[in-house]
């Protein structure tokens, strides 16, 4: 018997609504217009799968409910991983000290593992059916932090679609217009197989590892340039785009193709959350969204991102608010801009996590704990209530613990948001 509804829409409102957040009047009005795809092939895979017993499921689930401030350390378990296994025991004793000296709430953990650093998943660090396991560190690390910290939930940092799987068998990833890779490495989310294989993943680590939610990796995109495939294409021409659209990135219906496109992504990540919740009916999720969405709604062309859609199948926008990433010469206004947007959609900003950079990647210099402090004191002043920063540096102690614990510290509130 399948768990899932027979119609796919009922699911979907239920991941929209998730029982915790409704939509507010400003998100219910943009989300009237959004698309929604049917016959979505995630809706076979989710009618396959077997119903968890119900009883073992209730007695498993914990209570999560929202709260109502994060502060949130955003750490790569890529930093504490060491083929010197007592090596790796150090680690996890100084990154554990770390979090209890910093004193996050919250912990968005990685859970796939990228040596490469090209932000697709070569390995991970759980067990499952089909990623190379490179260590299973990541319910090593859980365990330590719900015993030995005061943090109330940690997240699971997972792609959806950038699993690098082992070359030896054929998967069919993503294409690009003019050819090669760009980008990150991600599995076609037109391949029905490609969407059997995540969901597993997603099983497999679930039924193992009792995270509090998940972000979802910002690898939920496609370009304006993919996806290129045959299957794509496909879809594209039963949504009722022409194959001329695909010759012309000017086309006038370039911008309605790219809204279907994410509505598409969108209600994967959804479908993937309904798998979840069969076995964490409170889990709650997040995604990584770019800047560029936020401040330029055009940009949904570029990413197949939206803050519409973002707000309607997700719990929270983790927005990467970061000004040397984006290039931004005006850090201040930069910030600004995306308050003053992303209100637009979350007035209140309770569904809004703003996620900063430790590290300037364009030239690896780190940024001053200083900077990150008063970056942090703006974004309170000017009504932030969720705020993290990555990555987290241990063996450097970047940023500083000293002012990291300081501007992390709350007044006084309540464990939760009301």
């Amino acid at each position: 018997m399948s768990v899932f509804p027979k119609k796919f829409s009922q699911a979907l409102n239920r991941v929209c609504q998730i029982g915790l957040f409704s939509l507010t009047l400003p998100m219910a009005v943009h989300a009237q217009s959004l698309p929604v795809i049917t016959q979505h092939p995630i809706e076979n895979v989710l009618k396959n799968l077997e119903q968890p017993a119900t009883q073992q499921t209730q007695q498993k689930a914990k209570q999560i409910k929202p709260i109502a401030q994060m502060r949130i350390m955003h750490i790569d378990l890529d930093y504490v991983f060491d083929t010197d296994k007592a090596q790796q025991q150090r680690n996890i004793q100084a990154l554990i000290q770390r979090i209890q000296n910093i004193r996050p709430n919250t912990i968005f953990l990685q859970a796939f593992a990228d040596p490469d650093a090209n932000g697709s998943a070569d390995q991970v660090y759980f067990e499952n059916r089909y990623v190379p396991v490179r260590d299973n560190l990541f319910p090593q690390l859980l365990q330590q932090i719900r015993q030995n910290t005061q943090v109330q939930h940690v997240y699971a940092w997972l792609p959806v679609l950038a699993w690098e799987l082992p070359k030896n068998q054929q998967f069919n990833y993503v294409q690009h217009r003019q050819g090669g890779q760009k980008g990150y490495i991600r599995l076609s989310p037109f391949e029905q197989k490609n969407l059997e294989i995540i969901v597993d993943i997603y099983r497999d680590f679930i039924q193992h590892n009792p995270v509090d939610g998940v972000l979802y990796h910002d690898d939920v995109t496609l370009s304006d340039y993919e996806d290129s495939s045959a299957l794509a294409r496909k879809y594209y021409q039963q949504w009722g785009f022409s194959h001329r659209i695909f010759k012309d990135l000017r086309h006038p219906k370039q911008a309605r193709l790219a809204k279907y496109k994410t509505a598409y992504l969108d209600q994967l990540a959804a479908g993937i959350t309904q798998v979840l919740k069969q076995y964490q009916p409170n889990l709650l999720v997040a995604r990584n969204m770019y800047a560029p969405v936020v401040t330029q709604p055009q940009s949904e062309q570029w990413f197949a991102q939206s803050m519409p859609s973002t707000y309607r199948y997700y719990d929270y926008n983790a927005i990467m608010a970061m000004p040397y990433m984006e290039q931004a010469k005006n850090h201040k206004k930069f910030y600004l801009d995306l308050i003053q947007h992303a209100k637009k959609y979350d007035p209140n900003l309770d569904r809004t996590i703003f996620e900063l950079q430790t590290v300037n990647w364009r030239n690896q210099q780190k940024i001053s704990t200083q900077e990150l402090q008063h970056s942090i004191q703006l974004l309170e002043q000017h009504g932030v209530k969720h705020i993290g920063y990555y990555p987290d540096d241990f063996v450097a102690q970047h940023p500083q613990v000293k002012p990291m614990q300081l501007s992390f510290q709350l007044e006084a509130e309540p464990d939760s948001a009301q």
